[in-house]
C-alpha cells in the first residue's frame, strides 16, 4: 500500500499544474444575508448583485445585503427567478406565480390577470425565458408563454401525464412530447428523446422525478440544448449527448458554459469541453456574470458566493519562489526547481526540475530564487548557483558556489557578481565561454545574514539583513557609511519610491520612509512580523504573518490598512497585474484590476488647513475671510490614475472635476455648506461611494445673525406696537357694535314673545268665555284643561328661542284639539310627518312659530268653509336637505270675502320680523316664509336650513 501511495503521489508532483476550483469569497450572514437558502441570482441595472431567499429579494452592494422589494407584502416577496429581457430589464418571478419588473429596488407588478384559469394546480419551481416570441415560463408540469399587451398567459405543453418520448424539432420553441398513461403520472420511468432531423433517438435513466424544463443555448453554430436535466451538443444535424446530468439551468457567460446542477457547478469551454467541477455536493441555485470578468453562484443551502474573476484559480502542488518578465514572456519559478510559463490564466512547464543542475543532478525540492535575463540568455538563481539557458530553455552553462547558495545576482561592467546569505561573490569576465569558473577565483564580500537587496543606480546597491541596511559602491567594492536607524533592524524588503528615497520593512518594527539617511516617516505595521513587501500603483502589499495587507503610500499616518488575504503565505509576488500568493503548498492568483470589486474605493480625510495652518480634524466652524484646503486619500487598489469630482452646495451649487487629491477654496461667502466629494477612477466617477463634509462659514457682526435679529427686532417691536393699538381699538368697536346688536336682537324677540303670548291668551279666552254663556260647561271644563297646559307650556317655552320639532307638534296637537272641542269637529285635521323619532327629538327649529300660522288658518280661512274644512301640515326635507313644514287649509283665501277679516294677521307679521332677525344673527338666510292664497285655500310654508337646525342640536 505504502509503494502505491508513493508511485501516485510522485505521479501528481511531475503532473502539469491544472486549473482548479475558483478562488473568492462566500457571503452570508457576516454580510447581511438573511437565509443561506437562495434562489436564482442576477444583478441589476446599476450593477449590483441581487438575490433571492426566502425573505425576498436582496440586493449586495460591495460590502452587505440590502433588502429590496420592501414594497410587496413578505409572503409575495419570495422571488424565485430573475430574468433580463434584451434591454436589461430585469423580471421577477415569486412563489404566487406572479410576474413583477425590477426597477429603483421595488417591485412592480405585471401580471398575469387570469392567473386561476391557466393553472388549476401550483407550478411548483419555475424558470422565465426571453426569447425571440417573447417571455415564456417552463416549470415541471407546464410551458406557458405571456403576453405584455394582454397581461395573461398562454399554456403551450402540459406535462401532467408521464413522459415517455420526447420529438425535438429545431425550430420549435420547445420539443412536442408523446405522453404515457395518465393513470401513475409520477412515477419515475425512462425517457427518449427523438431528433427527427438526424434520426437519432436517446434512452435517458433519470432516478428523479420527470422534470419539463428546458433551455437552449447557441453559440456559433453549435447548440446546447437542456432536456430534462440532460445536456446535448447540436452540431449541424448531429446530435451529442454528454454526460452530464441532474443539471436545473445552463447559462453561458465570460467564454464559458456553466450548468447549475443538483450536485455543484460544471465549466466547460465553448466546444462542451469538460474544466472543472466546482462546489461539488452543493446544489446551485442560479448562477450570474460579473461585469468585471468575475461570477457570482448562489446555493440551496450555503449562501452566494463571488469571485472576482473566474481566471483566479488554484494550482495544486505548486509554491511560487520567484517571478520574471523576460521578453514578454511571464516566468515563474518554483520551490521545486521548475519552471513554468503563465500565458492565458494557465500554467505550463518549460523547464523540469531534472533539467536544471544536470551535472549535480540536485534533489527536485531544489528552489529557484532568481530569474533574469543576461546577454539573451535566461540567468536561473539557486541554492547551488546559478544555470544559464537559452532561448529554447536548454541549460548552456552552470555556476556552483557549492557551500554557498545564489539568492540573486547583478552586474557591473566586466564584474558579476553572486548574492548569498553570507557574503558577495564577483567574478570577472569578458564571455560566457570562460564559464562555468573556478570557485577559488571569487573574490569575496562577507556580509552579515543577507534578507534583500535593492539597486538605487548604475553602481550603488543596498542591501538588507539581520542587522539593518548596508549600502555597496559596485565602483569601488566598498561599503559607504549608511546607519540611519542607529540600531539593528532585521530588515525584510526594500523599495525605490523616488529619488533618494527608500521605503524599508522591518521585520518588528514597522516600516520606514526615508530620504537618504534621514527618517522621514514611520508607518505602524498591520501585524507582528513582515516577511516581504510590493508595491503596485502607489499602493504598498505587504505580507504578513496572519495575512496580506494593503494601504496606500501617502503622508498621512492615519490611513487604515486593509487585510484582503488572511493566512500566513510562504511567499509572493506581482507579475504584471497579477498577484501570486503561495499558500499552503498552493497557488493563488488574484487579477488585481479586478480587485477594486471586493473593496470599494474609501475617501479619508488626510489634512484640513486653513489659511495654510493645519487642523487636526476638519471644522465645521470656519472664521470669515479664511481659505480652506482640503487634502484627501482614496484607497483604492488598482487605478492608473486617481482624481475627484466634487459638488458644493450653499448659496450657489458649484460642481467641479480636480486632478489629484487636493481641493482649495478661497474665502468663502458666509452661510452653511455641504461638501460631497466623489473619487474618479480611470475617468471615471464613482457615484455610489462618496464622503460629505459640513460646515458653516461664520459672519462679520454686521452679516451676522445676531445684528439682522437685533434690526429685525426693533423693527417687530414698533410694528407689533402699532398693530396692536389698531387691533385694540378695532375690537373695542367691534365689541360695542356686537352688544347693541346683540341687545336690539333680544328686543326684537321678547317684543314678538310679548306679542304673540297675549294673543293666543286672548282668543282662549274669548272661546272659553263663548262656551260657557251657550251652557257647555263640560265642554268649557275640558277646554279649560286643555288650555291651561298650552299656556305653561307657552310660557315655559317662552323663555327659550328654539325648541325641538317634537316639543312643536305636542303644543300645536294640543292646540288643534282645543279648536276641534270649540268648533265641534266641524273641520278635519290631516297631518303628514317625514322624520325619523330620531330627528323629531334632535332638529330644533324657533319657539312659537307655528301655533299662529294654524290659528289663522282655523279662524280665517276653516271658519268660513261650508263644505267639508280641512287643515293639513307637513314636516319633511327637500333634496338640499333642508326642513320644509307647509301648512295649509280649503278656505277661501285672503283675497276673496273675508280680506277684512285681516288674513295677514299681527301673528303673521311678527313671525316675518322673527325670520328677518334669525337671518341678521347668522349673516345668511337660514329660514324663510312663504305665503300663497287663491280661492281654493291658503298655503304657509316654512324652510330651514341645516346651518339653523344643525347649528342648535
Amino acid at each position: 500500500m505504502k509503494f502505491i501511495c508513493s508511485i501516485l503521489l510522485v505521479f501528481l508532483l511531475f503532473q502539469p499544474a491544472k486549473a482548479q476550483e475558483l478562488y473568492g469569497k462566500f457571503l452570508d450572514q457576516e454580510q447581511g444575508l438573511l437565509s443561506n437558502e437562495c434562489y436564482d441570482i442576477n444583478y441589476d441595472e446599476k450593477g449590483y448583485l441581487i438575490v433571492g431567499t426566502q425573505y425576498g429579494p436582496m440586493k449586495y452592494d460591495g460590502e452587505k445585503f440590502i433588502p429590496i422589494c420592501t414594497n410587496i407584502p413578505m409572503e409575495r416577496r419570495i422571488m424565485y427567478d430573475f430574468e433580463k429581457d434584451p434591454k436589461g430589464n430585469i423580471y421577477l418571478f415569486n412563489s404566487y406565480n406572479e410576474i413583477f419588473k425590477l426597477k429603483n429596488d421595488r417591485a412592480i407588478w405585471i401580471g398575469p390577470t387570469n392567473l386561476d384559469e391557466i393553472a388549476d394546480e401550483d407550478f411548483h419551481y419555475t424558470k422565465l425565458y426571453f426569447r425571440p416570441g417573447g417571455l415564456y415560463i417552463s416549470t415541471y408540469f407546464y410551458y406557458l408563454k405571456y403576453s405584455f399587451k394582454t397581461k395573461k398567459l398562454e399554456r403551450y405543453y402540459n406535462f401532467r401525464s408521464s413522459v415517455f418520448r420526447y420529438t425535438y424539432h429545431s425550430n420549435d420553441l420547445f420539443p412536442f412530447a408523446k405522453y404515457h398513461d395518465k393513470k401513475h403520472p409520477y412515477l419515475n420511468r425512462d425517457v427518449e428523446i427523438e431528433f427527427p432531423e438526424s434520426k437519432q433517438t436517446f434512452k435517458l435513466i433519470d432516478k428523479l422525478a420527470f422534470d419539463s424544463r428546458e433551455d437552449q443555448i447557441t453559440i456559433g453554430k453549435t447548440s446546447y440544448l437542456l432536456i430534462c436535466m440532460h445536456l446535448f451538443k447540436k452540431s449541424g444535424n448531429r446530435i451529442d449527448h454528454l454526460n452530464f446530468n441532474r443539471i436545473l439551468f445552463i447559462e453561458s457567460f465570460h467564454k464559458r458554459i456553466w450548468l447549475c446542477t443538483l450536485n455543484g457547478l460544471i465549466e466547460l469551454d465553448l466546444n462542451g469541453n469538460f474544466i472543472h467541477h466546482h462546489f461539488k455536493g452543493l446544489l446551485v441555485a442560479g448562477v450570474a456574470p460579473l461585469k468585471s470578468g468575475g461570477i457570482a453562484v448562489s446555493f440551496n443551502k450555503k449562501g452566494v458566493f463571488v469571485s472576482p474573476d473566474i481566471n483566479n484559480r488554484i494550482y495544486y502542488n505548486l509554491t511560487v519562489s520567484a517571478t520574471a518578465s523576460i521578453n514578454r514572456r511571464q516566468l515563474v519559478g518554483t520551490h521545486k526547481g521548475g519552471i513554468h510559463e503563465y500565458k492565458n490564466h494557465q500554467l505550463s512547464k518549460l523547464v523540469q526540475s531534472d533539467t536544471l543542475y544536470s551535472n549535480e543532478r540536485l534533489s527536485f525540492h531544489d528552489m529557484v530564487y532568481q530569474i533574469c535575463s543576461f546577454k539573451n540568455q535566461l540567468l536561473v538563481s539557486t541554492p547551488s548557483g546559478i544555470s544559464i539557458l537559452n532561448k529554447q530553455f536548454k541549460e548552456v552553462k552552470s555556476i556552483h558556489t557549492i557551500s554557498n547558495a545564489s539568492f540573486g545576482n547583478l552586474s557591473y561592467k566586466e564584474n558579476f557578481y553572486f548574492i548569498g546569505r553570507h557574503s558577495i561573490r564577483k567574478r570577472s569576465w569578458k564571455n560566457l565561454n570562460s564559464l562555468p569558473f573556478p570557485y577559488n577565483d571569487f573574490f569575496n564580500i562577507p556580509i552579515d545574514k543577507y534578507k534583500c537587496h535593492i539597486r538605487l543606480n548604475d553602481s550603488i546597491i543596498v542591501l538588507g539583513t539581520n542587522k539593518g541596511l548596508l549600502k555597496y559602491n559596485l565602483k569601488t567594492d566598498r561599503f559607504l557609511h549608511f546607519n540611519p536607524f542607529k540600531k539593528e533592524l532585521a530588515i525584510s524588503s526594500i523599495q525605490v519610491v523616488g529619488k533618494n528615497k527608500l521605503l524599508v520593512y522591518s521585520r518588528y518594527q514597522g516600516i520606514y520612509l526615508l530620504n537618504g539617511e534621514q527618517i522621514i516617516r514611520k508607518i505602524q505595521a498591520p501585524c507582528i512580523s513582515i516577511s516581504k513587501a510590493l508595491m503596485f500603483h502607489h499602493q504598498l502589499i505587504v505580507q504578513g504573518n496572519d495575512g496580506i495587507y494593503l494601504r496606500k503610500l501617502n503622508d498621512s499616518s492615519k490611513v487604515p490598512w486593509i487585510k484582503f488575504f488572511s493566512g500566513e503565505s510562504e511567499n509572493t509576488f506581482i507579475l504584471e497585474k497579477n498577484l501570486f500568493i503561495s499558500y499552503k503548498k498552493d497557488l493563488i492568483i488574484k487579477r488585481l484590476a479586478n480587485y477594486k470589486l471586493a473593496f470599494k474605493p474609501t475617501i479619508r480625510l488626510n489634512k484640513f488647513l486653513l489659511n495654510n495652518l493645519e487642523i487636526d480634524s476638519f471644522s465645521q466652524i470656519i472664521p470669515p475671510n479664511t481659505s480652506i484646503s482640503v487634502d484627501l486619500d482614496i484607497l483604492q487598489f488598482d487605478a492608473d490614475k486617481i482624481n475627484l469630482y466634487y459638488i458644493l452646495k450653499g448659496e450657489n451649487t458649484i460642481s467641479q472635476f480636480v486632478e489629484g487629491t487636493k481641493i482649495n477654496f478661497d474665502a468663502l461667502k458666509s452661510g452653511d455648506y455641504q461638501l460631497q466629494i466623489y473619487p474618479v477612477i480611470d475617468g471615471e466617477i464613482r457615484f455610489n461611494n462618496s464622503k460629505k463634509f459640513h460646515f458653516t462659514v461664520e459672519k462679520t457682526f454686521w452679516e451676522s445673525t445676531i445684528f439682522y435679529i437685533l434690526i429685525a427686532i426693533i423693527l417687530l417691536s414698533i410694528i407689533v406696537s402699532i398693530l396692536l393699538l389698531m387691533n385694540l381699538r378695532r375690537k373695542k368697536r367691534s365689541a360695542e357694535r356686537s352688544e347693541l346688536e346683540s341687545r336690539l336682537n333680544e328686543y326684537k324677540l321678547l317684543a314678538v314673545k310679548a306679542q304673540v303670548n297675549p294673543h293666543f291668551l286672548s282668543n282662549g279666552l274669548a272661546a272659553i268665555q263663548a262656551l260657557i254663556l251657550k251652557g257647555e260647561n263640560d265642554q268649557a271644563a275640558q277646554y279649560l284643561a286643555k288650555f291651561s297646559f298650552l299656556m305653561r307650556k307657552i310660557l315655559y317655552y317662552s323663555e327659550t328661542r328654539f325648541i325641538t320639532v317634537k316639543q312643536e307638534l305636542e303644543l300645536v296637537n294640543t292646540y288643534l284639539e282645543l279648536e276641534l272641542l270649540r268648533f265641534r269637529n266641524r273641520f278635519k285635521i290631516h297631518q303628514e310627518i317625514q322624520l325619523s323619532d330620531q330627528q323629531l327629538n334632535n332638529i330644533v327649529i324657533p319657539s312659537l312659530l307655528l301655533q299662529p300660522i294654524f290659528e289663522n288658518a282655523i279662524w280665517h280661512g276653516l271658519k268660513f268653509q261650508e263644505n267639508n274644512p280641512e287643515l293639513k301640515f307637513i314636516f319633511r326635507f327637500d333634496q338640499t336637505k333642508k326642513l320644509v313644514i307647509q301648512i295649509s287649509d280649503n278656505g277661501p283665501g285672503f283675497n276673496n270675502s273675508n280680506k277684512s277679516e285681516h288674513h295677514l294677521s299681527k301673528g303673521n307679521k311678527l313671525i316675518t320680523e322673527r325670520i328677518d332677525t334669525l337671518n341678521k344673527q347668522f349673516q345668511k338666510q337660514v329660514a324663510s316664509i312663504e305665503l300663497l292664497s287663491s280661492d281654493s285655500g291658503t298655503t304657509v310654508t316654512f324652510t330651514f336650513a341645516p346651518e339653523l337646525y344643525q347649528s342648535t342640536t
